[in-house]
């Protein structure tokens, strides 16, 4: 009796065990299935975001454009601000993608990086002020925002910002300020400026009166040019290059037309080395490109519309503005005149019209040079009604903020012009 309850016992343990067993190895093969899981999951998320991260980085470039409306964040990815649609944007080349967030160049803001696309180059870039105000000198003065403010480039908005911040001054304009935001001058309205510090922003070695230089025919002796080209105004591209050269080993910055209308209106300071380099007529022009791009200083060529077209002088460092379409002939009017050009006599209409075909043909310049340096106050008002903003005259004196933008004096140079006198013109 004993020998059966014995046994009936130990096959209840075997049972048990047994059953002990299944459970335990269930028990294990979930944890094992359930970690088999978790490393595959881990490793999907580790791919995704890898790829996402990719994408992000491949998304990321210098120049970016806004599909639409976007929001402008602060380092904590607070967001403070919007962006226009289409509006262009620089990103900053140095910052460590890390997230789904690109920093704005030259400030500490951020987007995200969808709804934008990489685009090649900025459109805006096309304009000189925004090619050259790098070179300007601040303004004393520091701006305090308004807690809410609008930021415009070509009196568009661009940026809309809700929290106050400080800024320098690079331009004082009639109800606007020039600043610097995302690498970039924009503008914002007097009306949302709250408070205007002084402050030495600079070393204050500005500009005392602006040398502008007047050449006309850089020819070269060897091809037997000075043969056809006998006046004064015909140098030898030996003695032009010198000149240049000086300038650029000096750290001269050679100003385009739109510095300088800016700053002898008061409204930018320049830096002590400045000087423009114009250009007049349209003859022997090519010698003088080829020495400005060797430099790479920038000039201005006052163009006689019916003598050649622009494009026949492209250069990334000449600039192209009018010198009448065509009324550069001399002895057409009677007075107390040197030469008499047509703008001294013609009548009005005819003035407007020669005028009017100059600057089309120069993608509206306003920008005019008198025809043997000859005007009178009929000639100066149909410049005004004809759209140009200022003009050139001679005078071998340095242009001074304030001048008469309409008779901008300029320094004439001939074959006989000594290194020592070039250097008193520019000095």
């Amino acid at each position: 009796m004993k020998r059966k309850k014995s046994s009936k016992l130990k096959n209840i343990l075997i049972l048990a065990l047994f059953i002990f067993s299944i459970l335990l190895f269930g028990t294990q093969l979930k944890k094992l299935l359930l970690s088999k899981n978790d490393n595959i999951s881990n490793t999907k998320n580790k791919q995704e975001t890898k790829i996402n991260l990719d994408t992000i980085k491949n998304n990321y470039g210098h120049y970016v454009k806004a599909k639409e409306e976007i929001d402008i964040l602060d380092k904590n990815k607070k967001i403070i601000g919007k962006i226009s649609k289409d509006a262009e944007i620089i990103l900053d080349d140095n910052y460590n993608i890390k997230d789904e967030y690109y920093k704005l160049s030259g400030i500490d803001y951020y987007l995200n990086y969808k709804n934008i696309i990489k685009i090649d180059n900025l459109s805006n870039l096309d304009n000189d002020e925004y090619k050259t105000y790098k070179n300007y000198i601040l303004h004393n003065n520091n701006i305090i925002t308004n807690d809410k403010y609008k930021l415009y480039i070509k009196d568009k908005e661009i940026y809309s910002i809700n929290k106050s911040d400080t800024y320098k001054v690079i331009i004082k304009d009639n109800d606007k300020y020039g600043i610097e935001f995302n690498d970039r001058l924009v503008y914002i309205n007097k009306s949302d400026v709250k408070e205007i510090q002084d402050i030495n922003n600079s070393d204050n070695n500005t500009l005392e009166g602006l040398p502008v230089l007047n050449y006309h025919y850089t020819v070269n002796k060897a091809a037997g040019e000075l043969n056809e080209c006998t006046q004064t105004i015909c140098m030898e591209d030996t003695q032009v290059e010198e000149e240049i050269k000086y300038l650029a080993d000096n750290d001269y910055y050679a100003t385009t037309m739109r510095d300088v209308y800016l700053y002898l209106t008061g409204k930018i300071k320049l830096p002590k080395k400045s000087v423009a380099i114009t250009i007049d007529d349209g003859w022997y022009v090519p010698r003088m490109i080829t020495i400005l791009e060797k430099y790479k200083k920038i000039g201005t060529l006052f163009l006689i519309g019916s003598l050649a077209s622009p494009n026949d002088y492209k250069s990334d460092y000449l600039e192209i503005h009018s010198h009448s379409w065509d009324m550069h002939t001399p002895n057409v009017c009677n007075g107390n005149y040197t030469h008499g050009g047509a703008i001294l006599c013609w009548d009005k209409e005819k003035v407007l019209a020669d005028l009017k075909k100059s600057r089309e043909s120069l993608n509206n310049t306003k920008v005019y040079c008198f025809p043997f340096y000859e005007y009178n106050d009929n000639a100066i008002s149909y410049l005004k009604e004809a759209g140009f903003e200022m003009s050139f005259i001679g005078g071998d004196k340095k242009a001074q903020v304030g001048v008469d933008i309409y008779k901008v004096p300029r320094f004439q140079l001939v074959n006989y012009t000594k290194m020592e006198e070039f250097i008193k013109y520019v000095s």
